[in-house]
């Protein structure tokens, strides 16, 4: 199946979750995509906050990890426009700051995670929101 037909969360034909990583920086977006490739995850990153929205609008993933200073666009922003639309409304968000919890709404399919992720919690909230066995890494 073409992975970028629009399809709702979950029908990934038995494939591995879908994990997208919307970070502005090149090294922590590249470390964390590595670490969940290791995990068996399919990953799929962006840059920039448009970026982000089209991919996730066009792909459908499981899960979004989102860098709360995400260029171009507003965190809450992007966070209001995926509630917003159908077939993301119940995605999981990993919003991920250098400190607090920024200042938008969690909902209970968003969670704060200080920058770097600890890999175990990580792990815990891959988990809690994809309900799958995770393979150890060697960043555990």
């Amino acid at each position: 199946m073409d992975p970028r037909k629009r399809m709702p969360l979950g029908t990934h034909d038995n494939q591995p979750p879908l994990i997208m990583v919307a970070d502005r920086d090149p090294l922590e977006r590249a470390e964390l995509k590595a670490v969940l490739k290791l995990k068996g995850f399919r990953v799929i990153e962006a840059a920039q906050g448009p970026q982000a929205l089209a991919l996730a609008m066009d792909y459908r993933p499981d899960l979004l990890v989102l860098d709360l200073k995400l260029p171009k666009l507003r965190s809450s922003e992007a966070i209001w426009l995926i509630r917003r639309e159908p077939t993301l409304r119940k995605m999981p968000i990993i919003a991920v700051s250098n400190n607090g919890n920024g200042k938008f709404p969690l909902d209970s399919r968003t969670v704060h995670a200080e920058r770097p992720i600890e890999y175990t919690h990580l792990d815990s909230l891959l988990t809690r929101f994809l309900k799958e066995p995770l393979l150890l890494s060697a960043f555990d």
